[in-house]
């Protein structure tokens, strides 16, 4: 398995820095999450890692192997990411949706086999979704559809799992049951996997380590207990809160009463 790491990353679009000396390593078995509120650059590092983006300086590295000038095809069959939501613009099933994870494996004008279809029907029984196999992905609930994309990344039998803010449209029971999911095949197959997330608290329960980030800059990194305190999770949020650690799934944080504060876009 691929450990990931990120070696002083510096990135800007032209306008000014958005990420300044960012340093972090993402390991096997392990869900690091990334925190952090809007525009701190959380999405920009996560194209930085998957090679979209070429940082101004600094570089992300896969066990020691620079992303940067890897082929597409083979970071592909390494790396698997989840957006945050994928629309189709032709009548696809799931089971065709999850089975386009074998065309960086394909040579041209090649088709998938049966046995690849198979096999994307297996990755959506393997996370409970069989009975999605055969129906058309555009009428699936977000819920559904982000069950049959994280199915479409395992099916690519990856290292790495990269996921983009997956519980942004889901409600209260499938935000858990997603993160569930995601927690236990990165525990089951050793991946290594870095997941973009709002809720401090969801981070608490389901990430094993949190690299906080504020205005592109790395401002907290380690276990999730370290990690939360409450001075740190202030400056980077912008309001008052408390931080209790009696819960089963980890820390709770709680917004003062009395919060007050920018709205922060």
């Amino acid at each position: 398995m691929a450990f990931l790491d990120v070696h002083h990353l510096w990135f800007d679009y032209g306008t000014g820095p958005v990420l300044q000396d960012v340093c972090l390593t993402a390991e096997p078995g392990m869900v690091s999450g990334l925190l952090g509120p809007n525009a701190s650059g959380k999405t920009t590092l996560f194209k930085c890692m998957n090679g979209i983006l070429h940082p101004r300086s600094g570089y992300v590295s896969l066990s020691g192997r620079p992303v940067a000038g890897m082929p597409r095809k083979i970071l592909a069959r390494i790396m698997a990411v989840v957006p945050q939501q994928t629309g189709a613009i032709f009548s696809f099933t799931a089971r065709d949706m999850v089975v386009m994870a074998k065309a960086p494996g394909l040579a041209m004008w090649q088709r998938p086999s049966k046995s690849d279809f198979a096999g994307a029907e297996q990755a959506l029984a393997d996370l409970g979704a069989k009975a999605l196999a055969r129906r058309m992905y555009n009428s699936l609930s977000g819920g559904e559809k982000q069950i049959v994309l994280l199915a479409r990344a395992m099916f690519q039998s990856p290292s790495i799992l990269l996921l983009d803010e997956p519980t942004a449209h889901l409600d209260f029971k499938n935000q858990h049951l997603m993160l569930d999911m995601v927690r236990t095949v990165t525990k089951e197959k050793g991946l290594t996997t870095i997941i973009t997330l709002h809720d401090p608290n969801l981070a608490s329960r389901y990430c094993d380590d949190i690299v906080m980030l504020k205005q592109g800059r790395v401002c907290g990194s380690g276990p999730v207990r370290d990690v939360f305190c409450e001075d740190t999770l202030e400056s980077v949020y912008g309001i008052q809160v408390m931080v209790t650690g009696d819960t089963p799934g980890g820390c709770l944080v709680i917004p003062r009463s009395n919060a007050t504060g920018d709205v922060m876009f």
